[in-house]
Parts: structure tokens; sequence; C-alpha cells
């Protein structure tokens, strides 16, 4: 599971804005990409929820062409990236989380559950 808190530079906003549903588009087209979450509690700061089943999700995910040009403007419209990551890395995806500045952390015994029957069809 990520989160990322993106401080954007003043006058950026709407370029922000205008390319951050890329990325989240994008993790439709990778199943193990089980949820993807943006929003905005201040004007000049957005924060974003990733939770994918493994690496190889996420690393598909990120490697995806049509994400990576809105990723980029995401990234030149922000003075700060605040990137936290919960799992159980392995080296390659270490390497490009580190990249972000990423810090990692430990989940709390039971804390957090994935449900492994879950359906988005189901009526309960």
């Amino acid at each position: 599971m990520l989160k990322i808190q993106w401080d954007m530079k003043a006058g950026q906003e709407a370029v922000f804005r205008a390319n951050q549903a890329a990325p989240c588009e994008v993790m439709l087209e990778h199943p193990g990409a089980i949820c993807y979450h943006a929003d905005y509690p201040s004007p000049r700061v957005s924060e974003w929820t990733e939770i994918y089943a493994t690496d190889e999700a996420f690393e598909a995910h990120l490697a995806n062409e049509k994400g990576k040009g809105p990723l980029a403007k995401v990234i030149e419209a922000c003075d700060k990236i605040s990137y936290q990551c919960w799992g159980n890395l392995n080296g390659s995806s270490k390497e490009i989380r580190a990249g972000f500045g990423t810090t990692c952390h430990e989940t709390a015994k039971s804390a957090f559950v994935l449900n492994p029957r879950a359906d988005k069809d189901s009526p309960i």
C-alpha cells in the first residue's frame, strides 16, 4: 500500500489536476492494481492511496507508457512529494521506490487485510 502527498507549486494546480486522472485510468489495465484514490484536502495538496496485490503489479502500472508522460507532469508540478509504503518489497520495487524518496513502514499485526474473496459485484 502506498500513501503519497503531493505539495504543488504555486500556479501549477491546474497542470497537476489535468494530469492526475491518467494514472487512475491506467490502473484499470492492471488487475493487480486493487485501489487508486486521489483527493484534495487543500488547494495545493493532493493525497493518493494506492493498493497493489504484488510488487509486479506496481511495477507494471508504473511502466505503462500511457501513464509516464502525465506522471512526469504531476511530478514537475510539485515542490515536495512525500511517499510512504507498507508491505514486503522485492529488490527492483525497492529501487524504483527509493527514486521517489520513499519511506517504508511496518503494518501492525492484524491491522490490514485484503479480502481474497472480494467481489465488486457483490450485493452484500
